[in-house]
């Protein structure tokens, strides 16, 4: 079904807005290194005034064998620690984010005779990567909404009717609700916030994620990923936070830009292999390559905002009436031809690259990364899987529809 209101390049859609990659924080310059080589310990506490996290991001890291560099918060609640030339084995390590102001830096070495390491910049964060408390009934803060249109139009993406609830409002989705992550990642002088999900590629030793190439689109940006998979209340609503995992850094496998240029991309997706086998503990979302239909009700797990995951089950207030698919075979501005669906589920920025759901099947249907795509109509786009799938190949293992 072709929405009457979808136009391609020089239609009336080419306004769309992406809801992300949400900017958490900045990157900014720090100057601190070790003696090289180092003759045994070392300690340095970086504070960051106002700073909602703190990155370190060390350079030409190279350790001793049995030395261990630890990056550590002052209460002591979070410390990480690395060793070596880093988990990227090339010297260049973007440490996980420590929540607060300030992250203590300490090289533990009895004997020293390593090269250490430099301090070349961290990131700034100013959007918390860890939420505060959250009482029942409290609202929950956002990401600034966009700018509007000069047309009239908005391409605000949380409708009047907030839809959205926490994750574990939806104890009949815990499975397909856990490969789903919060990413964290810099891009050039700022660290940005995305969605992103373990997909199914039939290897069970090695793990894939995938994400929106607007979110990661290079092997150094890819790098720098910091993905939290249950980062999620325990309960409904949410008040508790349960225990994430996180996982560092992956190789670029493949990526496919978000607009169409010189008859490449469109389709604004990326996988990745991530360290680690997390889909031994968090499982995979399988993709589908059957065709989706308009009326098709579907969910949305995201981390809006980088919040702690929620679900958009519900297009009205009252919680009625769900989800569903809107349109299918568009052609958003840049896209691929008749590539597109449009669904009237909540999103914001730090959703892009969520998976878009068929309730019935749980199959997934869509890869989430647009906003407002059709005038007034509060709606937003993802990708076919359908198209992915035919574009990645084997390095996904997409399930054809049943014949009958």
């Amino acid at each position: 079904m072709d929405d009457p209101g979808a136009g391609g390049a020089d239609g009336p859609d080419e306004l769309e807005t992406a809801p992300g990659p949400l900017r958490a924080g900045d990157v900014i310059a720090y100057a601190a290194e070790t003696s090289h080589p180092y003759a045994g310990g070392w300690k340095r506490v970086i504070t960051s005034p106002g700073a909602t996290f703190v990155r370190v991001h060390f350079k030409d890291f190279a350790l001793a064998k049995g030395d261990v560099v630890t990056v550590s918060s002052p209460d002591g609640t979070q410390s990480f620690r690395y060793e070596d030339r880093g988990p990227n084995g090339d010297g260049d390590v973007w440490a996980f984010a420590i929540d607060g102001e300030a992250a203590i830096v300490e090289l533990h070495s009895s004997t020293g005779g390593g090269h250490g390491f430099s301090i070349a910049d961290i990131g700034h964060g100013t959007i918390a990567l860890a939420p505060g408390p959250v009482s029942s009934g409290e609202a929950t803060p956002r990401s600034a909404p966009l700018a509007r249109r000069p047309s009239g139009g908005t391409p605000d993406i949380v409708c009047a009717s907030e839809g959205r609830e926490d994750i574990a409002c939806h104890s009949e989705l815990d499975l397909q609700q856990r490969p789903v992550a919060r990413l964290s990642f810099v891009k050039g002088t700022g660290v940005y916030l995305c969605t992103g999900w373990l997909i199914a590629t039939g290897d069970l030793e090695r793990t894939t994620l995938i994400t929106n190439n607007h979110c990661l689109s290079t092997q150094d940006e890819t790098n720098t990923l910091e993905a939290r998979f249950g980062y999620q209340h325990t309960d409904c609503p949410g008040a508790t936070m349960g225990a994430y995992e996180r996982v560092m850094g992956g190789s670029l496998l493949k990526t496919n830009s978000r607009t169409r240029a010189r008859s490449r991309g469109g389709l604004d997706y990326t996988l990745i292999r991530l360290p680690g086998n997390p889909q031994a503990t968090w499982g995979v979302l399988t993709p589908t390559t059957r065709a989706p239909s308009a009326g098709d009700d579907i969910y949305f797990i995201q981390h809006p905002g980088g919040r702690p995951k929620q679900v958009g089950y519900w297009k009205d207030a009252a919680h009625t009436l769900p989800c569903e698919i809107d349109a299918i075979d568009q052609t958003y501005s840049g896209t691929v031809a008749r590539s597109q669906i449009g669904y009237s589920c909540d999103s914001e920025g730090g959703s892009s690259g969520s998976p878009i759901i068929d309730a019935e099947s749980d199959e997934v249907v869509g890869l989430h990364h647009l906003a407002n795509v059709g005038w007034f109509t509060c709606r937003n786009g993802g990708t076919e899987m359908s198209a992915i799938c035919a574009d990645a190949g084997t390095l996904l293992n997409c399930r054809a529809p049943a014949t009958e």
